[in-house]
């Protein structure tokens, strides 16, 4: 599976909500049901884009088909540089059902925000130092469990 990843500048350049707003406009098309699903979770993003989660770790989608997505926000005096650098996905890995997707978070908040996000299904939260583990349905064989090394989510 290839990885596409993408920087997105944040504060004090964007504020969090219009830095989420960026992010959920490379990852699903106005209008979709994936933006709706994105939307909805607009004010747990924006706090771990405020705590700078999204700069010590990225933010990893999972499509249903595709490459796999990680975005990071880029804050401070490199964002002024990163807004003209911000290149848009060739494809909305959102924009078909199935995907899912990975927020980073510290540890001392993570349980607050795993409770926020429990009704928001294939939108997780996971410790930033942490890899993602997630399961994957296949026609063929049911059911196989998978993990992403974290290391290879820093490989460029």
């Amino acid at each position: 599976m290839s990885t596409v990843a993408r920087t997105v500048a944040a504060i004090p350049v964007r504020t969090s909500v219009k830095t989420w707003e960026a992010i959920t406009g490379l990852l699903a098309p106005a209008g979709s049901a994936g933006r709706a699903r994105l939307d909805a979770v607009t004010n747990i993003a924006a706090i771990l884009i405020t705590a700078e989660y999204t700069r010590q770790a990225p933010i990893v989608v999972i499509p249903a088909s595709g490459s796999r997505v990680r975005v990071r926000t880029v804050h401070g005096t490199d964002a002024i540089e990163a807004l003209d650098e911000e290149i848009p996905l060739a494809a909305w890995p959102c924009a078909e059902p199935g995907w899912i997707m990975s927020l980073p978070c510290g540890i001392d908040d993570i349980d607050e925000i795993r409770g926020a996000l429990r009704s928001h299904l294939g939108i997780e939260v996971r410790d930033l130092t942490d890899g993602i583990a997630v399961e994957e349905t296949t026609p063929a064989t049911g059911t196989a469990a998978w993990s992403i090394s974290y290391d290879e989510l820093e490989t460029p």
